[in-house]
């Protein structure tokens, strides 16, 4: 850090971790939605059995993400009056909600859409979980084909919408802090590109991690080729986000390229400042560059606990990239000359790492919750071929049965 900058007495961050988390949650999101739609909207057939998951998980997360905001709001009990007062276009977070209630209905309708089918199979089950099922059916007996090509047409178009609404979920967080002129490291137009590229990113991780420790959990066997290709596209996007984490560079950290408050913040923050480590070493180094390096080897790319730590690494820098944007964007000083705001970040009480857990607890128990409800495992049983084996075990109870039938005829007992 530079020797001539001292802390600020007079000004203090206003945003802290509970702020930072938000937009990374909102991420999660939007990417693992955007995992859920590979098969619906991009017919990649081999997601398949990732879609009903990837779903599960996008809503758990979508409902999570308001609480950090609230427990980062001064009088969260004002929270009513974002829907009651008419604040739409003027205020970014109006905005957010009109996006997030768009969102959770959307994301309902397709949850229903999606196990309908499955939910009335499992309905005719002689079990207790039968009425649970006929509950989520909302009364359809419909298993024909013909309802089967009609939800994959809805799912497409659900899926499709979906999309458009990730983008514009998180999209809308990088352009409130590229709108703000105030601070020199927020104000680019490369700011909403930024977010919505980390997001999927951090979604695609999060879902490679995720589905390897459910399958283990459940004790499924885990499909190593599903991992394979989602952690080449994990590897796509990853590269086209160290692209444009160069080109930010480029504009920011050199003089003749970029205005003289934005240099200035950049070299005194991240070049030579308290978030050198956590940009060059945590986002850029360890979240970005050291993924990279791993899939080039053949036998971690290749392997399951290779794809845990290459994801838990990507979530791990797409975290520090938030960190070093609310919390270095407030760090430049706009009243004190040659000075440093620094956030201190509690381990219990208010906007502390303990609510921070305290929010992605809330979206575990969700998605248990829901992962209980739904039929996720068996969603595809209905859909696949059966097997060679599973079609001679058919065979052999359809004769075993029209045999039975036949002596009881022959003997008169029909």
């Amino acid at each position: 850090m530079d020797s001539s900058l001292v802390h600020s007495s007079i000004e203090s961050g206003y945003w802290g971790i509970m702020v930072v988390t938000y937009p990374y949650i909102s991420g999660l999101v939007a990417g693992s939605f955007i995992v859920a739609s590979l098969s619906h909207v991009f017919h990649k057939k081999e997601f398949n059995a990732l879609g009903p998951l990837a779903v599960l998980v996008s809503l758990s997360f979508l409902i999570a993400a308001p609480l950090t905001v609230l427990g980062d709001a001064r009088q969260p009990s004002n929270a009513y009056e974002l829907v009651t007062r008419d604040h739409f276009p003027y205020s970014p977070l109006s905005t957010f909600i009109l996006i997030w209630f768009a969102y959770i209905v959307l994301m309902l309708v397709e949850l229903y859409v999606l196990f309908r089918r499955t939910n009335v199979f499992l309905a005719a089950k002689p079990n207790k979980r039968a009425k649970i099922h006929k509950i989520l059916a909302l009364g359809s007996k419909d298993t024909s084909e013909a309802s089967k090509r009609r939800d994959h047409r809805v799912l497409f178009w659900l899926s499709s919408i979906g999309i458009l609404l990730a983008f514009l979920f998180h999209g809308y967080i990088g352009f409130v802090f590229g709108a703000t002129k105030a601070r020199a490291l927020w104000a680019t137009p490369l700011m909403p590109i930024l977010f919505i590229v980390s997001a999927i990113v951090s979604g695609i991780a999060a879902m490679i991690l995720i589905y390897i420790l459910v399958m283990k959990f459940v004790n499924f066997k885990v499909d190593k080729l599903l991992a394979k290709n989602l952690l080449s596209y994990l590897m796509l996007f990853l590269l086209l986000d160290l692209f444009l984490d160069i080109v930010d560079i480029l504009t920011s950290g050199i003089p003749e390229y970029t205005q003289g408050s934005t240099y200035s913040a950049f070299y005194n923050l991240m070049l030579h400042g308290p978030f050198t480590f956590s940009y060059f070493g945590v986002q850029l180094g360890l979240g970005t560059v050291v993924p990279i390096v791993l899939w080039l080897i053949p036998k971690v790319r290749n392997s399951v606990i290779g794809s845990l730590v290459i994801s838990l690494f990507v979530l791990v820098g797409v975290y520090a990239m938030r960190w070093n944007v609310v919390l270095g964007g407030q760090a430049d000083s706009k009243i004190s000359s040659n000075s440093v705001i620094t956030n201190s970040i509690p381990l219990f009480g208010y906007d502390s790492i303990q609510s921070v857990l305290g929010v992605f607890a809330v979206a575990l128990l969700l998605f248990l919750l829901f992962a209980w409800l739904f039929p996720w495992a068996q969603e595809s049983d209905f859909e696949r071929e059966p097997t060679k084996k599973q079609k001679a075990f058919e065979n052999v109870i359809t004769e075993t049965e029209a045999t039975r039938k036949s002596t009881l005829v022959e003997e008169g007992g029909i």
